[in-house]
Parts: C-alpha cells; structure tokens; sequence
C-alpha cells in the first residue's frame, strides 16, 4: 500500500512539473524587433553606420532593410526571427553575406559573415521609429 501511495505521489510531482514548465513555456514574453534600428558594422576599413529597418508584412514575415552610404540600400532575404535571435542573408559588393544577430530589448548585437570576414554590428533601436 505504501509503494502505491508513493507511485500517486511521484505521479503527481511529475505532472505539477510538466504542467508548471509548459505554463511557462506558452507564457513567455514575445519579443517584436520591427522599428528603425541605428547599426555600427565593424569592418577591416573601419566602422560603417547604416539604418536598418525591420518591419513585418500582411502575413506576419519579417522584412529587413540595411541602408549604407557604402553599399545603398540592402535587402535580407531568408529572414528568422526566434525568439530574440534574428538570421538573414544579403548579397552585396558580388557576394553573400549572412547576418546573425540578438536582440536584447532596444539594443542588438550580432555578426555578419562576408567571405572569410566576421563583422561585428552593434545597434540600437530608434524610440518613435
């Protein structure tokens, strides 16, 4: 009788577990990096400063432009968001580059991977924009 008072007792630590972590997991904060974004690139030439402007469309896509005074206006394609991490791709200069980046509230930090570079961008979200 004692084992079978232990196996409900064990049963149902489990399943106050398994309820309190998928509570958890469905209620965690949703995290909508859309706005403008103030972006400082890192490069072998030196800093870049672009604009980057993350929006989503009809069907909830996020969409990403880069405007640099080096390269104009850039599109990312293949754009992810999860959770507070965003990746991306862009063909620039006659090549690709691939954008890795988190967020943490108005602040982003990431890499863009171009050929054997790693770049380093650093930004912070425009208020108001």
């Amino acid at each position: 009788m004692k084992s079978v008072l232990n196996l409900k007792s064990t049963m149902a630590m489990v399943t106050l577990v398994i309820s309190l972590v998928g509570y958890t997991g469905l209620n965690a904060p949703f995290y909508n990096p859309a706005g403008t974004w103030a972006c400082e690139i890192e490069s072998p030439d030196g800093s870049i400063n672009s604009t980057m402007v993350i929006s989503q469309n009809e069907e909830k896509e996020y969409e990403v432009s880069v405007e640099t005074n080096e390269y104009g206006t850039l599109e990312l394609s293949d754009v992810e968001v999860k959770g507070t991490e965003m990746t991306g791709t862009v063909e620039v200069a006659g090549g690709v580059a691939d954008f890795e980046l988190e967020f943490d509230g108005d602040s982003m930090e990431g890499v863009i991977y171009f050929g054997e570079d790693e770049l380093p961008i650093t930004g912070e979200r425009e208020k108001g924009k």
